[in-house]
């Protein structure tokens, strides 16, 4: 264990006797930010109401409360929030994530209050430390029979967290799960997403034929196969390209009409050679954009289904087509706006194994080259360092130790934190890059999970990382056991550099109150020009990387894992974590029902991942607190009976083991309408199989198909009137039929897709006095 001691305290430095300033000067940076951050926030507030206050705009149409006037109003609006009322406002994993704030204060304060009211005052009657922050923490502990203390303390948060997680689970995710979805919209809740479609079967039709032999019946509303629209987004460019130029040469158009000198030949003879190209290329993009959407060439083997009804949509989602699993591979749709189009295509499997492979190894660069980055850039800010550079800088900081102590409390703690902040950045693009991932919240899903590994091997077991991830790689490979013995050996004494950490977590939420990034483009869009809801439309999201769902959920769990590995340690720090929750629930219960935007929904997903991770962190808290009990004198029997609640935990997940499973809509609860001649039995929603207005239909399809391809689909209606009418005549008599075919055989014959369509004027839609120029 010693051989690897030394590495592990480069970074996080052990107790000392000036930890006490520092924690102190730590506290007091936090309060600052927090009351400065609540300063500027209620003069942003009242500046511009409309990036911080949704209900200001939306009034009747919205469920969300009016937030009360007041410097603390948001506050107060938060705090009187039911999570429950603002679940269709926000979507399920917001609010989740909203009850992970209630869970975490829950489990740290009911942590925290037994150990800072049984295990603080045990600790301190033993010798007492020169670092006052060490009286209460175990490593100040000498007595042996306060081991026993600490192995049912042990049991008592296993129980508890234990217990914690089950009753979530059952009072409140069940019940909301179910009631999501319940209130899912159309087109996602009765849309599935096909992959792996044979090339024969690549047709609308034919895949509605598919699902409607196996139903016996017609229950396809629409289809829309995803396609290769490699050669019309340039096309699409470029014809935005010109229509910009053109729109500027219009400005100038009219500003030289109101001068001296009157209309100037050069800008008309401009707009006339612009209004030519936009015409050749617009007629471009529709024959392009028409011969990708009627040829089978140009589809992937993926499509989105719309059912006419939830059932059938139910039914067919847990079916199985064919023995190979890689064919007609059925799952939910995302909601359309959240669809990646991207990552479809007509790749092999050996490329997209290979693409994978590559960004696994770019995820794992990102894990062995963070911490020398770290320890690189900590070394050459560290006061020995500077002393170099500038040789009376020593003589100076020794002279005003108070400066040391807000250095030292400072710099370690704020350089892990930023630029762990840049991880998640890395991580986004890694995936979207090489990761064939259907929509943005998958996107957040993934990062959760790689979020969180890599913030608890950085923040939680750097102490037995040591330097570099490669040798302490090297070192579990010839001992295992070593990393973790190391880590419980170094974590006892670097206590309180995690007790700086968590009390500097408390200004961070209210920074995020502030909303920089979307403040800043709100004013840039206000200062030219734009209206206060155009603006808004333009400042939203915030960046989903940093301040996505995947990355907050992943940063909260770790909070809540490092209050569990550590409240026996220093019983203060879950206390702190659990005021930093509190001021989590205030921040962002107001921030996610009254300021951003509503974002898509997995149903519980992240939450569900945050309960594996919190059921992770239990087993690290066990193990950690095993060795040190292990590593202790004539504690055998102790350690053995603290590591025995780890059967207690496997034994939990064997009693329940679909604890956290997110269960489906019961198909008896899905709703079904009746159908006539495969179409729906409202006259009013009787349509045929829609491929053109479908709701998954790719953007740039959508925008650039000819205007007739779009009608067709209204003028069908007709088609289906004619059908219901020969059907109703069928049951009736002859002489009724005779009159019906008669009807039918007048009709003109139904239309076909046109080829070449007539594009209009742009200058029409950018000035109405343009027609004059000519």
């Amino acid at each position: 264990m010693s051989t690897f001691g030394e590495s592990a305290k480069v970074f996080v430095r052990e107790n000392t006797s000036h930890d006490t300033e520092s924690f102190g000067f730590a506290l007091l940076t936090s309060l600052a930010i927090i009351t400065g951050c609540s300063a500027a926030f209620h003069v942003l507030y009242q500046r511009f109401p409309q990036l911080y206050d949704l209900s200001s705009e939306l009034k009747e149409a919205s469920l969300r409360p009016m937030v009360p006037s007041g410097i603390f109003g948001w506050a107060k609006a938060s705090f009187n929030l039911r999570l429950d009322d603002m679940m269709d406002e926000v979507g399920m994993d917001q609010t989740m994530l909203l009850e992970f704030t209630h869970f975490g204060m829950k489990a740290m304060f009911g942590i925290g209050v037994p150990a800072m009211l049984i295990l603080a005052p045990l600790h301190s009657t033993s010798t007492h430390d020169a670092d006052l922050l060490s009286w209460i923490s175990l490593s100040n502990a000498d007595e042996e029979w306060i081991i026993w203390v600490h192995v049912f303390f042990v049991w008592y948060v296993v129980l508890f967290v234990l217990y914690l997680v089950w009753h979530v689970q059952r009072g409140r995710v069940r019940s909301r799960r179910s009631h999501w979805l319940s209130k899912q919209q159309e087109p996602m809740a009765t849309s599935l997403l096909v992959e792996g479609i044979p090339e024969k079967a690549r047709t609308e039709e034919s895949l509605a034929k598919f699902f409607n032999k196996i139903f016996d019946k017609q229950v396809v509303k629409a289809a829309s196969f995803v396609r290769d629209t490699s050669r019309l987004l340039p096309l699409l460019e470029e014809r935005d390209q010109v229509s910009e130029e053109l729109a500027e040469e219009v400005c100038l158009h009219q500003q030289s009409q109101h001068g001296v000198g009157g209309s100037d030949p050069f800008h008309l003879q401009q707009m006339e050679d612009l209004e030519k190209r936009y015409k050749r290329i617009a007629a471009e993009v529709e024959e392009v954009a028409e011969l990708i959407f009627c040829s089978q060439n140009f589809a992937y083997d993926a499509a989105f289904v719309t059912f006419c009804d939830r059932r059938h949509a139910e039914f067919a989602r847990r079916l199985k087509y064919s023995d190979d699993p890689t064919v007609y591979r059925v799952s939910m749709a995302p909601a359309p706006s959240d669809v990646n189009f991207s990552s479809f295509s007509n790749t092999t499997a050996n490329l997209v194994k290979g693409r994978a492979l590559l960004g696994r190894l770019f995820v794992a660069s990102v894990f062995f080259f963070f911490l020398p980055v770290v320890i690189g850039i900590s070394s050459m800010l560290s006061v020995d360092s500077l002393s170099q550079m500038a040789p009376g800088l020593k003589d100076w900081a020794t002279e005003h130790t108070w400066l040391m102590a807000a250095w030292e409390a400072l710099w370690g703690t704020s350089l892990l934190s930023m630029l762990m902040d840049l991880v998640p950045w890395i991580l986004r693009e890694v995936f979207r890059r090489f990761y064939r991932l259907r929509s943005g919240a998958k996107c957040q899903h993934k990062i959760q999970r790689w979020y969180f590994f890599f913030l608890v091997v950085f923040v939680l077991l750097v102490t037995a990382v040591g330097t570099s991830l490669f040798e302490a790689a090297a070192r579990f490979a010839q001992a295992p056991l070593q990393v973790w013995w190391l880590l419980a050996d170094q974590l006892p004494h670097a206590t309180n550099f995690y007790l700086r950490y968590a009390v500097l977590l408390w200004g961070t939420p209210f920074v995020d109150l502030l909303r920089c990034m979307p403040l800043f483009r709100f004013w840039r869009a206000l200062n030219s020009g734009e209206s206060g809801h155009f603006a808004k439309q333009l400042a939203e999201p915030e960046d989903q990387a940093f301040h996505g769902i995947g990355a907050r959920s992943a940063r909260w769990t770790l909070h809540v894992v490092l209050g569990l590995t550590l409240c026996s340690l220093q019983p203060f720090i879950p206390m702190i974590l659990g005021f930093g929750f509190l001021f989590r629930r205030l921040v962002f219960g107001f921030l996610i029902v009254f300021a951003e935007t509503r974002k898509p929904d997995l149903g519980g997903q992240l939450w569900r991942v945050q309960m594996q991770h919190t059921q992770l962190g239990l087993v690290i808290y066990i193990m950690v607190m095993t060795l040190i009990l292990l590593d202790r004198e004539e504690s055998m029997v102790a350690a053995i009976l603290a590591g025995s609640s780890g059967f207690f935990v496997a034994l939990f997940w064997f009693w329940y083991p679909t604890l956290l499973d997110l269960h489906s809509l019961p198909v008896q609860q899905a709703e079904q309408s009746a159908t006539i001649v495969g179409r729906c039995a409202d006259p009013d929603s009787a349509e045929d199989i829609d491929c053109f207005t479908a709701p998954y239909l790719q953007p740039e399809l959508e925008q650039s198909l000819p205007v007739a391809l779009r009608s067709q689909s209204q003028r069908s209606h007709h088609w289906a009137d004619l059908d219901r009418a020969l059907q109703e005549a069928s049951d009736q008599g002859q002489s009724a039929r005779g009159h019906l075919e008669i009807a039918s055989e007048t009709r003109p014959p139904e239309p076909t897709r046109s080829r070449r369509k007539s594009t209009g004027s742009l200058l029409t839609c950018l000035c109405s006095s343009f027609s004059g120029w000519v």
